[in-house]
């Protein structure tokens, strides 16, 4: 775990029990393929740990989620709450109809997700990483790579 991560992104990002990590964002919108580049840079090993990328559209992934009966799920999208890019901060759920979470996605992502929790009865947190760019390019920016990085790095190491 990155030594710079608030104790309250340790916790966010700690497994319990069957957990699903699901990613979202978009790898043509500069800093909103955070969530690409963790799905594609994770290989889970253990069986009670999964990981769906749910890209742009996560109404897609909810009844994936709803199946698999996890007791926690974990989002990782970009976000933008005025902190330094890359910084990683824990969104409640119900601040991401307020403009935090990049709005890249076809449906609103408290809606999906509010679904799912309550389907599941699972603990969702949602984390984001501050974007520094979302200017229609492909690639990261350094801060958003590394913190995405950091992110694959430990979840590898689980």
């Amino acid at each position: 775990m990155s030594r710079s991560w608030s104790d309250e992104v340790k916790a966010a990002l700690a497994p319990k029990g069957r957990t699903l990590v699901i990613t979202l964002g978009s790898e043509l919108r500069a800093d909103d393929g955070v969530g690409p580049y963790v799905s594609s840079h994770v290989r889970f090993s253990r069986p009670d740990l999964r990981l769906l990328d749910a890209g742009t559209t996560p109404e897609n992934v909810a009844q994936t989620a709803i199946d698999w009966k996890p007791d926690k799920v974990i989002l990782i999208d970009a976000a933008h709450f005025k902190g330094r890019a890359g910084e990683l901060r824990v969104i409640p759920l119900e601040a991401i109809n307020q403009a935090t979470v990049i709005s890249t996605h076809s449906f609103p992502l408290s809606v999906t997700f509010s679904v799912v929790k309550e389907d599941t009865k699972a603990e969702l947190v949602v984390v984001g990483v501050q974007a520094g760019s979302l200017d229609y390019r492909e690639g990261l920016s350094p801060e958003a790579e590394r913190a995405a990085a950091e992110i694959s790095d430990y979840f590898n190491s689980l």
